[in-house]
């Protein structure tokens, strides 16, 4: 039996990024609901492409939403994934079209940018009245709960937890070979996740890292060419393995044989990268922002730094060649700290929700 069983999954319509294929944490969180619905009712709102074909697929989820809501009567909650900007915007369509037929929503915040976004927009009272015609805002942290409560006034604001798929090996983390650490980074490749700090901090300790440390980065999009640059000008091609975007085995090759993940980010809502790696028993390198610090724990299961702080990062990176040991005993830990953000954990949050709203 699916952890969301028919009687309710029939009565729930989810809109969100397209998930098949996804290159991304709110379609890497779809993907893994879908698995675990009895009957998944979902319409793509977003698709990786140029701005015709986005628009294209945008104007049709929302004539396929208007069908669906009239043909469809067992429909009651549409539960709408979204992050901030272009995404929120787009959002909003749904929302008002949700509103007009009746429906109980659910908009599901995702992303570290939504604090920025609404602090420089102009359009304040309209992303306030927006998110008012929501029956329940789903945040991921008490960090963002507490945020759309005290600043935007939300009223009903829940935390549901982020959700991962079970982990397909439960190691405890061990070095594979007591010379070489290997650090793994999984994710976009900008400016804002940090990125080109940990290139730059591997760079200028070139010297000091040979023969010690890997460093593999993995991820897609954005400034892809100029890492891919950075890593040949600068003769780092011995120290950086680059995969590329990653998915299914051979990404879970890499969090199986990697020792320490590691995310400087600038922003973020609740990293699923970070929560796979520790459902894969690794410690985390990363920073204090959005929810990462009510999931990792200073020196339990990894090390916090400011963002940008390249002194801190190197530190951080230092700590684990020189305590070897620690690897496995934070690992565990964040194995054990990974459990709340599991399939039959986080469906269970989703299916008292879902239950409320219909009753």
């Amino acid at each position: 039996m699916k952890h969301i069983p028919k009687t309710i999954s029939e009565k729930i319509l989810t809109i969100g990024p397209n998930y098949h294929g996804n290159k991304g944490g709110i379609g890497a969180v779809i993907e893994v609901y879908s698995k675990h619905f009895e009957e998944f009712k979902f319409l793509p709102s977003y698709k990786v492409g140029n701005k015709l074909f986005k628009f294209i697929i945008f104007i049709g989820c929302i004539i396929s939403l208007i069908l669906r809501l009239i043909l469809d009567h067992k429909i009651s909650v549409i539960h709408i994934h979204g992050a901030s900007k272009g995404s929120f915007w787009r959002k909003r369509y749904f929302i008002n079209l949700s509103k007009i037929f009746r429906k109980k929503i659910i908009y599901h915040s995702h992303g570290g940018g939504f604090k920025d976004f609404y602090s420089h927009s102009k359009r304040k009272n309209r992303i306030l009245r927006t998110l008012n015609k929501c029956d329940v805002i789903i945040a991921l942290s008490e960090q963002w709960k507490d945020f759309f409560i005290s600043e935007l006034c939300c009223k009903n604001v829940v935390i549901i937890n982020n959700i991962i798929s079970e982990p397909h090996v439960g190691k405890p983390n061990k070095l594979k070979n007591e010379n070489i650490v290997k650090y793994l980074y999984l994710g976009h490749i900008y400016k804002a996740k940090g990125i080109f700090d940990l290139v730059e901090v591997i760079f200028e300790n070139k010297e000091l890292y040979k023969g010690k440390v890997e460093f593999h980065i993995a991820g897609g999009m954005f400034e892809v060419d100029k890492l891919i640059d950075y890593i040949s000008t600068h003769d780092l091609g011995s120290t950086i393995i680059f995969h590329g975007w990653v998915k299914g085995e051979e990404k879970i090759s890499l969090l199986i044989d990697c020792d320490v993940y590691i995310l400087p980010s600038y922003s973020e809502g609740l990293p699923i990268s970070i929560l796979e790696a520790m459902s894969y028993s690794m410690p985390i390198i990363s920073t204090f922002v959005g929810g990462i610090p009510e999931i990792i724990e200073p020196m339990e299961n990894g090390i916090l730094i400011i963002p940008g702080d390249k002194r801190q990062l190197k530190d951080a990176i230092d700590f684990f060649i020189l305590n070897h040991s620690m690897i496995e005993s934070m690992g565990i830990s964040s194995k054990v700290r990974s459990q709340n953000y599991l399939p039959d954990a986080v469906t269970k949050q989703l299916k008292t929700l879902y239950s409320i709203l219909l009753t």
